[in-house]
Formats: structure tokens, sequence, C-alpha cells
């Protein structure tokens, strides 16, 4: 019964104009290790529906849904391929939780680089591609995924200005702005720079800080056999009477079947002057400083081989992970990673594997 509401606005839907729907699942299965080679099964998902009707070629109105497993205990979702933010097997309360409403707007295509939006608006900055940290629920370079209700307008591909009253709590209201320029001179097939400022401003309370700024700036180049890419990210808010500054350096380039890709993050985390430090609760990530890097091998079209190292640096002690990953891309749209984990940390050592799946239709 509890789907019963869903499949009734369904069914109107169907009946009174265009309906198209997309999604993303991200799931997985886990097996980690604990001490005495405790086993410990964990399988997680993150399904997320949109249901886009098109009252016409410029008018749609866009209803999502999602189910998400939690983590017994803490209420929060579970965090695919993550060891402390799974749901366990067996846990059917916590893993088989029904759809729940995530959004509704309207949009309004004036131009194909004009859009007017009301309802739920959503964005982020500085989403990773290191793979641990990859969906911005969770962490940000910046700033994480944000929420309001209220108005914005979209202009083309490029960027974005929302205005209204923020979900963090009844009394605070936000505006956040975001716009990615291409240097003038870099715009061509195999040769572009742009850098994208972003800015969110929030009022009434709701988080620590009232503003954060950033900058997401990116440049690459193609050749016949060999392409690279880099990209750098800055963060800054204020916490405690001080700054809280984060940067990020994430290169990639293949040559032929071979590639390689990374990540470097550090957050620059002074004392302040009052009794309250800076501390990683100011920032959207788990580590204070963490080098991530993977060579792979592409054996055809479908299936690659890649090695992750990592060292992570958070408030405490220093910990490393070995990652050997198969990769297998069936067709377009699915991604599966068969991994192996090794976590080297102050005492016991943590090993794991396990498999892990996204799907974009």
């Amino acid at each position: 019964m509890r789907f019963l509401p869903i499949i009734a606005l369904l069914v109107c839907a169907a009946f009174a104009a265009d309906v198209s729907f997309e999604g993303t699942l991200e799931a997985d299965y886990g097996n980690y290790l604990e001490k005495d080679f405790k086993v410990n099964n964990a399988a997680n998902h993150d399904l997320r529906l949109k249901m886009n009707v098109d009252m016409d070629e410029k008018v749609r109105a866009v209803v999502g849904v999602a189910s998400k497993s939690i983590v017994p205990g803490s209420g929060e979702f579970s965090r695919i391929r993550d060891r402390y933010g799974a749901t366990p097997i067996g846990s059917d309360s916590n893993r088989w939780v029904p759809f729940v409403f995530d959004g509704i707007s309207v949009e309004w295509t004036v131009s194909r680089g004009l859009t007017f939006i009301f309802g739920d608006l959503f964005y982020s900055f500085g989403s990773f591609n290191y793979y641990y940290w990859r969906n911005p629920d969770y962490h940000a370079a910046v700033l994480p995924t944000q929420g309001l209700r209220g108005v914005g307008v979209r202009l083309g591909d490029d960027g974005y200005v929302y205005l209204g009253a923020s979900d963090a709590n009844d009394k605070s209201g936000r505006f956040a702005a975001s716009y990615t320029f291409v240097m003038p001179g870099l715009n061509q097939v195999n040769n572009k720079f742009t850098f994208a400022p972003m800015l969110d401003f929030i009022k009434g309370g709701g988080r620590s800080h009232r503003y954060t700024f950033g900058v997401d700036a990116n440049y690459s180049r193609s050749y016949t056999d060999f392409n690279y890419a880099i990209r750098g990210i800055y963060g800054l808010h204020p916490s405690h009477g001080n700054y809280v500054n984060t940067f990020t350096v994430e290169p990639s380039f293949n040559y032929k079947s071979f590639s390689l890709a990374g990540t470097g993050y550090w957050a620059v985390l002074s004392d302040s002057e009052d009794d309250a430090p800076v501390t990683l609760d100011d920032t959207y990530s788990t580590d204070e400083k963490l080098i991530y890097v993977e060579p792979a091998f592409a054996f055809n079209k479908r299936f690659s081989m890649g090695l992750g190292f990592e060292w992570h640096k958070p408030e405490t002690d220093d910990w490393f992970l070995i990652a050997p990953t198969g990769y297998l891309y069936p067709t377009a749209g699915v991604d599966l990673s068969f991994w192996i984990s090794y976590a080297i940390t102050e005492g016991h050592n943590n090993p794991g594997f396990g498999i892990s799946s996204s799907v974009k239709f």
C-alpha cells in the first residue's frame, strides 16, 4: 500500500502528457574482515528515480523519489564501498527501506540557454572524482549537496542562480550561484580550459558558517593516442573567527590502453583565537590530507584493471590503503567493479573485498 500513491500519480501523468523516466542505481556488496578475521558482510544501495512530465516542448514537471539503505543505530544513509557507513546483510528494516519523496519542480525553457525553475533545487560545489568520495551527498571539496525550495534560473549547462528557503530549518534562506567560464582561445575540440566560481550564502541558521566560496578549474588536452587533464579546486568558508581553506588537485592522463588518475586533497585547519579550534567537523571530508593514485590498463572496451594506492591523514594517526580493482562495462550506462582492499592502520590491518555497481538510465 505504501507505493499506491506513487503508482496512481504515474498512471494519471501517463494519460495527461508525455512521460519519461530517468534514474541512477548505486549498489554494492562488501565483506569487511575485522580483527581476528571476523566477517562483517554489508549490502548498500542508493536508488533515485525521476519522472519527467512534458506538458509541451518548453514546460516540464519533474518528480523525484529515492530509496536508500540506512546504517543501523545512526539513522544516516549508508555509503557505497564504505566500511564504516555500511548496512549489514540481515538488517531488513534498514536495507529494504520504502521510497520517499525526493523533490518536485516545474521548468520553463524560454530559450536554448535559459530555463526558469520553481520548486526543489539541489546543487553541490566541487564533487570529487576519487571513487571513495564520489557521492557529493556526503563528501565535497567545497560544499556537499544542498537543497532549497524557491526559484532559479539555469543558464544552459554553464551555470545557475538559485534563491529560496533552505531545507536546513524553517528560519533560514539561501542564495547560490555558479557559472562556468571558458577561456578565450582555449575552447577547441582538443584543447580546453574552464573555470567556475561558486558562491553559497545562507542566513537564519542551519550551519556554523554563513557563506562558502569556491573555484573549480579544469584544463584538458587531447592528441591521437595521448590525452591528459588536470583539475584544481579551491574552497573557503569562515569558522570560529578563522577561515577554512581546502585545496584539491585531480590529474589524469591516458596513453593508448594505459591510464593514470589521482586525487590530492588537503585542508588548512589552523586554530583560531577563540576557545573552539577549527577541526575536520568544519570540512566536508573525513581526512585533513589525502593522496590517491590509481594506474590502470584497459584490455578492451569492456574490461580494465587498476591498482589504487592511498594515503589518508585524518586528525589522528594516518593510514594507508591498497585496492586492486577490476572494472567491467557490460553496456552503456552500466559499470561493475570487483575490488579487494587492504587497509594498513595502527594496530590490526583491515582487509576486505566486494562488488560495486553503478547504473544510469
